[in-house]
């Protein structure tokens, strides 16, 4: 089931952050490293509440009653850029292969249409998340270009971020 996130989702999506961020499979996937791991409840509370106040969307996938994934999409706040936004997914590892990044994905979608005011939906994914870029394909996001070694881990090694667009 995909939903609108609540309050009272906030320790569960903190726990799948922590999940997908600590994982040896899925860490390099996003920009946050283990040292930037969220923790306070509060904060995340308050980025639910923001989304819901600003009109943006924060959605999470249900699989028998627990969290498995969100999606959350921000408008840009310059006049010149509410057009459009950018999104940030996770799923955690043992529900991916499994539709759930394109049903958010499509929920998104199907919310941006009649929203009237989006034309653009934008994302920046890692170059080594194959699994992620092969999602947004299928879905219709096009690549618009790519930032060469602009992630640095940890253990010295690098990661392109390649930035992507849905069009309205």
């Amino acid at each position: 089931m995909i939903r609108i996130a609540e309050e009272e989702d906030a320790p569960a999506l903190i726990h799948i952050k922590k999940e997908i961020i600590l994982s040896q499979k899925t860490t390099k996937f996003f920009i946050s490293s283990s040292g930037e791991l969220p923790d306070n409840p509060n904060v995340e509370i308050e980025k639910i509440r923001k989304s819901q106040e600003k009109n943006n969307l924060y959605i999470v996938a249900e699989f028998n009653s627990n969290i498995v994934g969100f999606l959350i999409f921000n408008r840009y706040v310059p006049s010149r850029l509410q057009h459009t936004g950018s999104l940030g997914m996770g799923i955690v590892d043992e529900y991916t292969n499994q539709g759930i990044g394109t049903k958010l994905l499509e929920r998104l979608i199907d919310w941006a249409r009649k929203e009237n005011n989006i034309e653009k939906i934008c994302l920046g994914v890692t170059s080594l998340n194959k699994r992620a870029i092969h999602v947004y394909k299928c879905m219709g996001f096009k690549e618009e270009g790519k930032q060469i070694n602009q992630i640095k881990y940890e253990d010295g090694t690098y990661s392109d971020d390649i930035l992507m667009a849905y069009y309205i």
